[in-house]
């Protein structure tokens, strides 16, 4: 009961900002964020605004609820329909803030034009930070969320948010037939954009830690000077040179990012000529 509710608010909280995202900076600039939700919009816009964005996505979203059922399973389904109803329901729950934007944004002090590049940006933000929130819960919003997770089980070497963006660059060419003009869709390319990466951190979280590999002849003193200095354990694995053909001893660590100085000090002490790869890690489970 616990996870559950976790997973309820986490899908409403970030539904609550992406909410706040399209109705404070995108919607009202006709900045499209992409997706079914952008396709909605285009389509509420055309209509004079007469047809709700928020319920014009979940009712593009039934067709895809459907073939998700048959293809990604109940369970998946059943958080779809609830991220996607949580989404639809706080885009027009928080349509109100657009009657206090220039209160909010304070755009008085600073004359009534609009920066569209800094709406595209914190729109963007906003909205990503609250899609990777609901994906982080194990739900989606549907539309290309959808569609990507069903191409992602093809095409796993990529992340969703790399798939959303793929999916929502084609979608850009329907932003320019809609509204003709390129400064329109290069403002919605900006938002897209951002909104994909911050999906990608927030999904899969902060680069917070390093992983190393050190190719090295001395790798018990190494080794050693990790365990003792930085508190850090360490693998040893045994390879083999391909062009020389002799056998090399290869050290595997974690460490957090303020700790790679330190590691580099101890293996320049113990082996100057070590070879040492720094890769980005951006999850870590258990204790380390």
């Amino acid at each position: 009961m616990k996870k559950i509710a976790v997973k309820i608010l986490l899908i409403i909280f970030g539904s609550a900002l992406a909410g706040i995202g399209l109705n404070l900076f995108l919607i009202p600039n006709n900045i499209t964020p992409g997706g079914l939700s952008g396709l909605a919009m285009l389509i509420s816009t055309i209509s004079g605004g007469i047809l709700p964005v928020g319920i014009l996505t979940l009712v593009l979203n039934l067709p895809l609820f459907i073939i998700g059922y048959k293809v990604l399973g109940k369970n998946f389904t059943i958080n779809s329909v609830l991220g996607t109803v949580a989404f639809s329901v706080f885009i027009d729950l928080m349509s109100f803030v657009d009657r206090y934007r220039d209160i909010i944004l304070n755009m008085s002090n600073y004359g009534a034009e609009v920066d569209y590049i800094l709406c595209a940006i914190f729109g963007g933000l906003l909205l990503g930070g609250g899609l990777g929130i609901i994906f982080r819960s194990g739900a989606t919003t549907g539309g290309t969320d959808i569609v990507a997770r069903l191409v992602q089980r093809k095409a796993s070497w990529m992340t969703i948010g790399q798939l959303v963006l793929t999916l929502d660059a084609c979608f850009l060419i329907v932003v320019f037939a809609t509204y003709r003009s390129i400064i329109a869709t290069l403002y919605t390319a900006i938002a897209i954009f951002v909104s994909s990466k911050v999906i990608d951190v927030v999904e899969e979280g902060v680069n917070y830690a390093k992983e190393i590999y050190i190719f090295t002849e001395n790798p018990v003193d190494i080794s050693r000077d990790i365990l003792t200095d930085l508190q850090r354990g360490a693998t040893l694995v045994k390879g083999t040179g391909m062009y020389t053909g002799s056998e090399v001893s290869i050290l595997i660590c974690v460490v957090h990012n303020r700790q790679i100085q330190a590691l580099r000090t101890i293996v320049t002490r113990h082996d100057p000529k070590a070879f040492v790869v720094v890769k980005d890690v951006r999850t870590v489970h258990g204790l380390w």
